[in-house]
């Protein structure tokens, strides 16, 4: 799903991360955490994990950053983008059957 979301990113996004919100990095390292893993910050002062080439955090410590793509967020599909829609919305039907 991160690779689907972040690949829509790079089309669409005219400033990658500007979706990003600290308290979100935050819940990617509590999360890490709790799994045993220390992830190490970029040095950028608001995003902690982003750097050059997007998030450096791995995708299955933050789910709900590699679930969003902004497309999604404001309207509930890409209108420009019906098959890119419909791929979405099967890897997240998919995701949500694994993590019940």
């Amino acid at each position: 799903m991160a690779d689907l979301t972040w690949d829509k990113c790079l089309k669409t996004c005219r400033i990658i991360g500007s979706c990003c919100s600290p308290e979100y990095c935050k819940m990617a390292m509590e999360y890490a955490k709790e799994q045993g893993v220390t992830l190490e910050p970029t040095g950028n002062p608001k995003m902690i994990f982003l750097g050059e080439k997007g998030c450096t955090c791995p995708p299955h410590f933050r789910p709900l950053c590699s679930l969003h793509q902004c497309q999604i967020a404001g309207l509930g599909f890409d209108p420009k983008d019906p098959k890119w829609t419909y791929k979405y919305f099967k890897i997240r039907e998919k995701l949500d059957e694994i993590m019940v």
